[in-house]
């Protein structure tokens, strides 16, 4: 085949080559789920119900509660609308994040080493002071408690940290399924000699079931802060719900002391 033949065949070939290189759209990165969140002008929450921090009217279906309306107001502030969509149990937690179904699990929760291993903890809800509860007759004495028998729940913090104050404690283990009533029915019924856990729940026990449970004393055995689980790596998510809840800012924390009134929850349950 001649020379110059040769030559046009390349020419127009290599003019193909650079029109379909020109015709095929540019890729771009996928939105950042923060980014897909502000575009919406919407976030996803996953929940349960956990008296003060989210109620459920059973006829109407609202949710309430001091989570709820902290989180309403500072995305609010962020110009996003909270759309609590699903009810879950701690086995949904882990999928509805990775799979999307949520954004953010928008229960407050000081985490344990394990869960760190499959969540990120981010944002700000304050400080939950932890105390010694026994039931409202007990006469025993803090040595006593030492050898006595403590009930836990599984997976939750408490397994951790009850046997680092009661080492020589016998730990009656309740499965994750286990309600925070039934926690404190083993002090009522005799099944456990004490716990220790958190003032909100236990004040909301004791106003149900009075006369029934106590604590121990006025001093928390420590103090965890609370935060909220997203999903592993979502840096740029992480920032921005950190900067959203910071109940440094003066604004959320009037926010935040304003729903402790609203809600009747003093200042030895629940720190900002």
């Amino acid at each position: 085949m001649p020379k110059k033949k040769l030559l046009v065949i390349a020419l127009v070939c290599s003019l193909i080559g650079m029109s379909q290189f020109f015709l095929v759209p540019k890729q771009t990165a996928p939105d950042t789920l923060r980014e897909r969140v502000q575009k919406s002008g919407e976030m996803k929450c996953g929940y349960w119900i956990y008296e003060p921090y989210i109620t459920k009217d059973m006829t109407t279906g609202e949710l309430k509660g001091l989570t709820v309306d902290y989180l309403n107001k500072v995305a609010a502030a962020k110009g996003l609308k909270v759309n609590w969509v699903a009810e879950l149990g701690m086995d949904q937690i882990k999928p509805a994040l990775d799979y999307g179904k949520i954004d953010m699990f928008c229960v407050p929760c000081s985490p344990a080493a394990d869960f760190e291993k499959v969540f990120d903890f981010v944002g700000s809800y304050g400080s939950l002071p932890y105390y010694l509860y026994v039931q409202a007759q007990s006469t025993k004495t803090k040595e006593e408690l030492a050898t006595g028998r403590f009930a836990v729940t599984d997976g939750y913090l408490t397994v951790f940290e009850t046997p680092k104050h009661f080492p020589k404690a016998t730990i009656i283990s309740l499965p994750q399924i286990s309600s925070v009533a039934e926690v404190y029915d083993q002090l009522k019924y005799g099944k456990a000699d004490a716990l220790v856990n958190e003032h909100v729940s236990a004040l909301n026990y004791m106003r149900g079931n009075p006369d029934t449970i106590r604590r121990y004393d006025d001093t928390p055995l420590f103090v965890k802060k609370m935060f909220f689980p997203i999903k592993k790596g979502e840096t740029d998510w992480a920032s921005f719900i950190n900067d959203m809840t910071d109940t440094n800012k003066p604004e959320n924390k009037q926010i935040y002391l304003d729903l402790l009134k609203k809600y009747n929850v003093p200042e030895d349950a629940l720190r900002p």
